[in-house]
């Protein structure tokens, strides 16, 4: 794990404070192998009676309300069910978070982690949720990025690699409850996420909240390998002039109408330079890791 040249750990956990870990991370991108071995470290012999662990998941939440519409409604899909059921699951994950935050034991490290993206939300959750400016903090979570994306002037936070990481890790994903490599929309929902963060800077957007500066914290994490220098090509730069800086995030119709093909024919190309197994390398052991690290020395502040 990279920390800034300042040794000094800037915050540690202790008993009786709530900590909130999330992720700014894409589709597949490393946030559901994070969370599975801060469960995995937390609740073995050794400190399942150091920890209280809540997991609040947005899409789990999803899932379930499309699943009970459907049953209903045995004619509606379930793709029509979940597109209809997104309020109710913003006001349902508020009411988990709320309940989460309410069952936290003073004798023990309390962690909620939050299984939702805010590109844009950061503010909002902090004011809804760390009411307690003295026990609540936020913890985030981004990819250690060694070369952020400024193709002609698009900028990303996460760069190439990162990108065609995660696609590839979605294109070979399945049972997910909310989005699979198989889906027709995948790859469209995928660039729309992506989307969200264009112009986007994690450090700040985390340092820009001066009311909460005490409470919110940055780690970079390697959740993805981003050893391999790969560089901008001729295709990249015409596919993010003509297609990434041009659609509009989620707005579905537009896209399959007008960037589909583009879309397809892209993407198709980075499967076959780069959907070959051990071009990227497995983090999963680099992870466990860096989880350890985290849970035993705390996180220092960017």
């Amino acid at each position: 794990m990279e920390f800034p040249e300042n040794k000094e750990v800037s915050l540690k956990l202790e008993q009786g404070n709530t900590y909130f870990f999330i992720c700014f991370a894409l589709v597949c991108g490393g946030k559901s192998t994070f969370f599975d071995q801060i469960v995995s470290q937390t609740t073995n012999d050794q400190n399942k009676d150091k920890y209280n662990i809540k997991i609040v998941s947005s899409d789990k939440i999803r899932e379930e309300l499309s699943l009970q519409m459907q049953k209903k409604n045995p004619n509606m899909t379930f793709k029509q069910c979940f597109d209809k059921v997104g309020k109710e699951t913003a006001k349902k994950f508020d009411v988990q978070i709320r309940n989460a935050i309410a069952s936290k034991q003073s004798d023990k490290i309390n962690i909620i982690l939050v299984d939702k993206n805010y590109p844009q939300g950061i503010d909002k959750f902090l004011k809804l949720f760390c009411k307690d400016k003295s026990s609540q903090f936020f913890l985030v979570f981004v990819p250690n990025i060694k070369k952020p994306i400024n193709i002609n002037g698009l900028q990303f936070p996460y760069s190439l690699n990162y990108l065609f990481q995660c696609y590839l890790r979605l294109k070979n994903r399945h049972g997910h409850e909310v989005l699979n490599g198989e889906d027709e929309s995948s790859k469209a929902v995928y660039l729309s996420f992506f989307k969200l963060f264009q112009n986007f800077n994690f450090e700040n957007k985390i340092n820009s909240n001066k009311e909460f500066e005490q409470n919110v914290f940055l780690q970079k994490i390697d959740f993805t390998d981003e050893s391999k220098d790969i560089e901008v090509d001729k295709d990249t730069e015409i596919f993010f002039d003509n297609v990434i800086g041009k659609l509009r995030a989620f707005d579905m119709e537009n896209i399959k109408q007008n960037y589909e093909s583009d879309i397809n024919k892209y993407f198709g190309l980075i499967e076959e330079k780069y959907d070959n197994k051990g071009f990227f390398g497995d983090t999963r052991e680099l992870i466990k890791n860096q989880v350890q690290e985290l849970l035993e020395n705390g996180i220092k502040k960017i």
